[in-house]
Parts: C-alpha cells; sequence; structure tokens
C-alpha cells in the first residue's frame, strides 16, 4: 500500500474523538501524570539547528544528555521532527542522512542511563517543504496550504529564516492523520510523554483553499469555501475559525487517547492560543502545557501567574521559556535578511536569572531553551545562570512546588473581550490587565492574575479585590458570579468599556453587563479622544487617597458616555484643558450590597507603562485599598520604585516573598537585549503574619544565609542590603 492510500485509509480516526466540553475538570480515561511533572526542570533541544539540521552527522546523544545533566536539569524535550524526522517514520519524511538510525531511540537509552525524563516534541504544521520539495515528492501535495486558486499559498519568509519554507495546510485530512501516526510512532517508544507545539494557531497564514478544505468547510458551514474570497464576508471567516477549532478539538483529543493510552503524558504549546479565533480553555486537554515567553519582567509575572491559575485546579504544568531564539525575534541588526538568528548563537547572562526567578515567582516551571549552544560550548561558558536558576528550584521545592500566591487585588482578563474581533473591533483588555499588574507591582500591592475561563464562585470567595481592565465583554454568567459576590461583601474594580458589549462583540442595549454593580450603565461606545484630558476631582473621597477637590491627575483621553444610576457617586470627571469642559464623570464608586466597585471611565491604567507617572500609580493603588476596606497589605516594600514583590504561600503554610530588581534600562520596542542589571540597596520587607502563627526563622534562600527578623504591628520586618536580580525570603512560621 502506498503512503497516500495508507493515510486516506486511516482517515476514520480523525472524526471518532468524543465532543469535549471546556469545563470539564478531569481527565476522564482514568490517567494520571507522574507526580514529578509538574515540577520538570527541563532542557529544549531544538530540532532546526546542528547537530540535527541540516547534517546528522556530529548528533551525540551522550553528549546531549550529558549536558542537561551539567546544568541540573532532570527532564529532555527532545525534537525528532523537524525539517525532516530523525527517527525511521512512516509519515513523515526522513532525513536522508538517517541510514536506519533511531534517534527517538537512542536518546531514550541515554536518559534512561543517567536517569532524566524524556519528553518528544512534534511541530503540529510547522513548516519543512522547501519551496519546489513538492514537485520533486507530489505523495506530500496534500499537505500544501493553497490559495483560492489551487496555488501554493506562499512561505513563512518573515519567522525563524524560513523564507523558503512552504505553508503547511494543517486542516488537511491527510495531514491530520499523518500526525495521528507520528504520535504512534512517537509512543511506540521508550518516552515519558509527547508535546505539541502551537494548536489553534492554523490561523496565522491565511485561509486554506485545498481540496480538503473545500470539501470538510462545506460539511462543516454548509457553503462553499469561495465565500472567504469576499473580504466583507465576515460570516464566513468566522465560520473558519469555528470550523478550525472543532478540528483543533477532535485532533488533541484523538492525541490524549493515544498517548494517555500507552501510559504517557502530554504536553502543549498554549501561550499564543489566548487570542480570540483560538480553542477556549484548550488548556485543560493536555496535562500541562508552555507559556509564550515576554520581554518585560511585569509581563512574565502577569503571563506566569495567568498560567499558573490555569493549572492550579487541574494540578497541570504551567512552563515558560527561560531563554529562546524566539524572545529574540526583531531585535537582529537590520543587514541581516531573512532573519537570522538561530538556537546556537544567544549566550547567557544575568536576564536568564531574572527570566527564571520571575518565572518561579509567577508559579511556573522554567523551560530552558536552549541546549543546541550548550552542546557546541559556544561562547563564554556562560551556564551559571540557569545552574543557579535550577538549583534553586531543586533545592527548595518543598516550599514552591504547589505554593499559591498571597493576593490582595487579583486580576482577571475577559476571554470574552477576546471576541470583540467578530465584530472587527479591538480590545485592550490584556493590555490593560499588564499596565494594572505593574501599577501594583510599583505600589507594593500584591497581586495575581488568573482569566475569566477560571472564574468561579468558589474562587472569588477567597478573593478581597477583583479588577476588571477594560473587560470588554462580559458573559450573562460571568456578570451574575460577579454581582453574588459583590452583594455578599466582594470589591470590584472596572475599567473603560468593561461590560459594554456581549460574547459575540456585539454592543449591548441594556446599559453593560454590570451597570447595577457598577452604578453606571453605557450610552454608547467609546468617544473621540482627545488631547489635554485630565482628571479633576470633583469630591474628597477616601478612594482617592487624599487628592482634594479641584486637583487634576493624569488619567485617560478616551471615555464612554455614561448614565449615573441612582446611589452611584462620581468623584472625578474627566476634564479638558483646553476647552475648560467636563466631558463626563471619571471616577465613580458605587455601593452594592454589601460591597463596594468603583469603575473608571478609561484607562489610566494603560498610560502608566508609557509614563510611569505617580500620581496614575498614587490614583490606582488609593482605589485598591478602599476597595479592599484598608484591610493590611500582606508585605510593604520600602525600596526603589522598580522593586517587585509577589508573595506565596508554601503548602506546609511558611511564606515565601520574592523581591525582583529588575532596575536598568530596557528599550522594549528592540525585544531582547542582553542586559545589565543595577542592584537596589537597602531593601526592607515586612511580612504580615497569619492570625495564630510566630515566626521561627528567616532565610534569605538565594544568598544562602539565615537573617534575624523584628515582628512590629503582626509584621515580620527584614533588611536585605544589596538586591541584585532577586532574592528569596523564606520565613518559617509554627503555630
Amino acid at each position: 500500500m502506498d503512503r497516500r492510500s495508507f493515510l486516506t485509509g486511516a482517515g476514520a480516526g480523525i472524526t471518532g474523538a468524543a465532543a469535549w466540553q471546556p469545563s470539564a475538570a478531569q481527565d476522564q480515561d482514568g490517567y494520571r501524570p507522574p507526580e514529578w511533572l509538574r515540577y520538570a526542570r527541563t532542557v529544549y533541544f531544538d530540532g532546526y539547528s546542528p547537530p540535527v539540521y541540516p547534517h546528522l552527522k556530529d548528533f551525540d546523544p551522550a553528549r546531549l544528555v550529558k549536558c542537561v545533566v551539567e546544568i541540573g536539569g532532570d527532564t529532555l524535550r527532545y525534537q525528532p521532527i523537524g525539517y525532516w524526522a530523525i527517527y525511521p517514520s512512516k509519515a513523515f519524511p526522513q532525513h536522508p542522512e538517517l541510514g536506519g538510525r533511531d534517534t527517538i531511540e537512542e536518546v531514550a537509552r541515554e536518559c534512561r542511563r543517567v536517569g532524566i525524563h524524556l519528553y518528544c516534541y512534534t511541530g503540529y504544521g510547522h513548516p519543512f517543504m522547501e519551496v519546489g520539495w513538492v514537485d520533486r515528492h507530489p505523495e506530500y501535495g496534500d499537505w500544501v496550504q493553497r490559495d483560492a486558486d489551487g496555488k501554493p499559498y506562499g512561505t513563512y519568509g518573515h519567522h525563524l529564516g524560513w523564507k523558503n519554507r512552504q505553508k503547511v495546510c494543517r486542516l488537511g485530512d491527510t495531514y491530520r492523520e499523518a500526525i495521528r501516526q507520528v504520535v504512534r510512532e512517537y509512543c511506540s517508544h521508550d518516552l515519558d510523554g509527547v508535546y505539541f507545539d502551537a494548536p489553534s494557531t492554523y490561523g496565522y497564514w491565511g485561509f486554506c483553499f485545498c481540496a480538503s478544505c473545500r470539501r470538510n468547510y462545506r460539511k462543516f458551514t454548509g457553503w462553499e469555501i469561495d465565500r472567504l474570497r469576499n473580504p466583507s464576508d465576515r460570516e464566513s471567516r468566522i465560520a473558519w475559525y469555528e470550523w478550525g477549532n472543532q478540528c483543533t478539538r477532535e485532533d488533541l483529543l484523538d492525541f490524549r487517547k493515544i498517548i494517555h493510552g500507552s501510559g504517557k503524558f502530554m504536553l502543549c504549546h498554549n501561550g499564543n492560543t489566548w487570542r480570540g479565533q483560538a480553542l477556549r480553555a484548550q488548556y485543560r486537554i493536555p496535562d500541562g502545557f508552555m507559556i509564550e515567553h515576554a520581554v518585560q519582567t511585569h509581563e512574565r509575572l502577569m503571563h506566569g501567574m495567568m498560567g499558573a491559575a490555569m493549572a492550579r485546579p487541574y494540578r497541570k504544568l504551567p512552563q515558560m521559556y527561560l531563554g529562546s531564539y524566539c524572545v529574540s525575534n526583531f531585535n537582529q541588526p537590520p543587514h541581516l535578511k531573512p532573519w537570522a538568528v538561530h538556537n546556537t548563537n544567544l549566550e547567557d547572562g544575568d536576564e536568564i536569572r531574572m527570566e527564571g526567578f520571575a518565572n518561579l515567582a509567577g508559579g511556573g516551571a522554567p523551560l530552558y531553551a536552549t541546549l543546541n549552544r550548550l552542546y557546541y560550548r559556544v561562547g563564554s561558558g556562560s551556564t551559571e545562570p540557569v545552574k543557579e536558576v535550577f538549583a534553586l528550584m531543586h533545592s527548595h521545592e518543598a516550599l514552591l512546588k504547589d505554593s499559591v500566591p498571597v493576593a490582595y487585588i487579583s486580576v482577571v482578563p475577559s476571554w470574552g473581550s477576546l471576541q470583540l474581533w467578530r465584530t472587527e473591533r479591538r480590545s485592550f483588555n490584556f493590555e490593560m490587565s499588564e499596565a494594572l499588574l505593574l501599577a501594583m507591582l510599583d505600589s507594593g500591592i500584591a497581586a495575581d492574575v488568573c482569566p475569566s475561563t477560571e472564574l468561579s464562585a468558589s474562587w472569588l470567595a477567597s478573593q478581597r479585590v477583583v479588577a476588571l481592565c477594560g473587560a470588554s465583554a462580559v458573559s450573562g454568567d460571568e456578570a451574575a458570579l460577579l454581582a453574588n459576590w459583590v452583594k455578599d461583601g466582594g470589591a470590584l474594580l472596572a475599567t473603560y468599556d468593561t461590560g459594554l458589549y456581549d460574547e459575540s462583540g456585539a454592543p449591548r442595549s441594556d446599559g453593560g453587563a454590570l451597570r447595577e454593580v457598577l452604578g453606571v450603565e453605557f450610552a454608547g461606545e467609546p468617544l473621540e479622544a482627545l488631547p489635554e484630558c485630565y482628571y479633576r476631582v470633583t469630591t474628597p473621597h477616601p478612594a482617592l487617597d487624599g487628592f482634594a477637590a479641584g486637583e487634576r491627575i493624569q488619567g485617560d483621553n478616551s471615555l464612554l458616555p455614561v448614565r449615573l444610576r441612582d446611589g452611584a457617586q462620581v468623584v472625578a470627571e474627566c476634564w479638558n484643558l483646553g476647552t475648560g469642559e467636563a466631558r463626563g464623570p471619571a471616577v465613580v464608586v458605587n455601593r452594592y450590597g454589601k460591597g463596594r466597585a468603583v469603575f473608571i471611565n478609561g484607562s489610566p491604567e494603560l498610560h502608566y507603562p508609557y509614563s510611569r507617572v505617580r500620581s496614575q500609580r498614587r490614583l490606582l493603588s488609593g482605589i485598591v485599598r478602599w476597595l479592599a476596606a484598608d484591610a493590611p497589605l500582606p508585605f510593604r516594600l520600602s525600596a526603589s520604585t522598580g522593586v517587585y514583590g509577589v508573595l506565596r504561600r508554601a503548602p506546609g503554610g511558611d511564606l515565601a516573598l520574592w523581591l525582583l530588581a529588575p532596575i536598568g534600562f530596557k528599550d522594549a520596542a528592540a525585544g531582547r537585549m542582553r542586559q545589565d542589571f543595577v542592584p537596589a540597596g537597602n531593601v526592607e520587607a515586612a511580612i504580615r503574619l497569619p492570625d495564630g502563627r510566630q515566626v521561627k526563622s528567616v532565610r534569605l534562600v538565594r544568598a544562602g544565609r539565615s537573617v534575624a527578623a523584628r515582628v512590629e504591628g503582626g509584621y515580620a520586618r527584614v533588611n536585605v542590603p544589596a538586591l541584585h536580580i532577586a532574592e528569596l525570603i523564606h520565613l518559617e512560621l509554627v503555630s
């Protein structure tokens, strides 16, 4: 039987997956992943670079695994498929120099010999075919993404130097069954798990008009796929993504059935799937997921905390890159055409320490990338940063694993807001959420991040203050949960267009999903932004942190037309200096049941990362403290602005305060930079003691020494004379 007949005949498995409900809490197949997985110290080997591409002759599995051991890793993420399969695959084209080798078997044998865990990566849609290659191998013609005229769609010219790589149709029947065969082949080896890169990213490179997509799109929608030729046919595009999500769900469930049936775990990339076109709650299908990189430290904390919140209820593994080619995407010299950096030429420095400690502070596990440079000993032997991160992680597993954040406020990014793409609107919810987190970090206010997909009554019951920052779309169920929580004594901060739209991105006609809670009704979409607009205090209020009547605060130049509901109070208005006019309410305070709510008609938080204006930070932190009824902060910092604190509670009750000092210059537009961090001096941290607990000992974990702490007013005060990159204060407590 030829290859195409084999794959076509096996195609029945594509539609055999059972329906999956996003609310399913656990796998129902009886499989339980190994306990070590949730705290793995993973090292990533890339399969698109030497020593496996373009030639295989230099590949030595013993040398590879030795590097993992040397830097303190306990798990290897190995890539047997890149541009070629480097094992004897029946479904994927084999490396021309393979010569009968099975590198999966070779690597697995070496990993078992030295006690390293192993899981294997597959691209799941990544390009491998050079332009013209399919002309010489027509048996792979069904794998090519095609335009409306049936011609190859083009190449991945902007990414990873793949300028000459043909786009792959990962929604086609033949390719989808080939990946299932790859999974079966992987699972026939002695490895621990399988990883899939970038599910739900089929929409990155345009619509596909191949024969398989034509047939299946028609079957799913009842329409001809040629409707997609019309750029104004929004309905057909929405249907394309819905169909793609169904395919992704079927694929992942089939993969999981094969993998779990083999006694192995399943991991996925999940970072870029927090997009409106992607499969909702995709992260619940595998046993863990990798979160995409973030350049700035506060953004890394945002992604890390959010990923940990996704993983925690299901006891899954959240990982985040620790160094990588992919975090250097756009800062290459302009003469490099195409973009040329790859996995063997990025040396480590102090920014690796910062990234690693920020990953741990966020509640995730670092995924070190990449092993290829270490394999070749490129550079000045800069392995100490990752060694230190892994060593601290290993020696303090009992303190860090399963620890939870101690939060004064929790920021909730909204999945529904991402659906504004359906009406060609844009939501700024995620950027605003990142910005508020930064303002809280700079204010020394303990914060956490939990996405709306994990919003529940039980989670809300444990929260003091919840923030929705430009959460454009809030579902009816989410609104009811929040309203009941506030009515029972919760405290809600909402900014900009929170609740203005429904789940499909259409404006609500009822005044907004949270109108009763916030005390305002929306009367339209955002007004045109005007220059020289500030927030002017109209009525002094405890939420305004001492700002007096008439004082002006840098706010936001945009706002929405709103109507005030009975009982709500305007404490600041949007004031235009040029015209001398008030454009509308800026800050509205409302009591709802036993709880409190503040609505900010604009987004001063989104200005903050660009200006770092102190008055904005003061306004936001004052509102949060008032919402919390001035409850004692979980910790207090006396330090330079830019020193971040993240407090976590260990399973045994001890407290661990991460101090991060990302003080120095970094141009956000440049992407990844080698960075020298400036130490912060004389940092004093005061950690609030839980009721009935006393301090047994205090240790500076990174410095490796015990220190004295004085207890005053319910806080244990600890001095850190010099903070460079990071420190972890471990407060051992007794009853």
